[in-house]
């Protein structure tokens, strides 16, 4: 059974949050291992405000490599099907030959980080006629009054956003810009056959 997609609990844990919805949106809830959920929520809420306080700025980019690694290895000890692969800066582009639109079209998701003000990170999902669906964990962040963004509730399972690619490609920080190319990431997440799995 799948679970429905969640929503942040705090201003910071956005990357956390989607982390999980990744997990969440691919796998059903009887096949994900209660360590995963845990391990998430310990290693990736990373960053120091100005003040000293751990998890005050969020995730870093290096808590998302992280554990994209992370869940690479739990495929090789057999106990997660997944597999993920690291983007950065140039790669990170929603071109038709890139790795970004291939893989939502394989059934991947897609952790993206984008500007909500400040950096955030957002889900992607799928792509239908109007952009790439995306499930935005900030409870209002499907509110942004901007040309083209369009909200959706009746897909808690997948996503609760429509963005157009124009609007995700743009180089400034408005919402939903990936922004400069020097600030861009991603993580792309998906299923491996059963076949693939290895134990070491």
């Amino acid at each position: 059974m799948k679970s429905p997609l969640r929503y942040q609990a705090t201003r910071y844990d956005c990357g956390p949050t989607t982390m999980l919805n990744a997990i969440i949106y691919l796998f059903d809830r009887e096949e994900i291992p209660p360590d995963l959920v845990r391990h998430i929520g310990i290693c990736t809420l990373d960053s120091y405000n100005k003040e000293g306080h751990c998890g005050m700025s969020g995730t870093s980019g290096a808590a998302i490599r992280y554990f994209g690694s992370w869940l690479n290895e739990l495929r090789f000890a057999g106990l997660l099907p997944a597999r993920s692969e690291y983007l950065e800066r140039e790669n990170v582009t929603l071109s038709e030959d890139g790795k970004i639109i291939s893989a939502l079209h394989r059934g991947d998701a897609v952790v993206l980080h984008v500007f909500h003000g400040e950096g955030h990170y957002i889900l992607l999902t799928g792509i239908c006629e109007k952009g790439i669906c995306a499930f935005d964990p900030y409870y209002k962040g499907n509110e942004v009054d901007r040309p083209g963004i369009e909200p959706v509730i009746h897909h808690p399972h997948s996503h609760n956003v429509i963005l157009p690619v124009s609007v995700l490609e743009n180089t400034g920080r408005d919402y939903y810009s990936m922004g400069e190319l020097w600030t861009r990431e991603a993580l792309i997440i998906g299923r491996e056959p059963f076949e693939n799995m290895y134990v070491i």
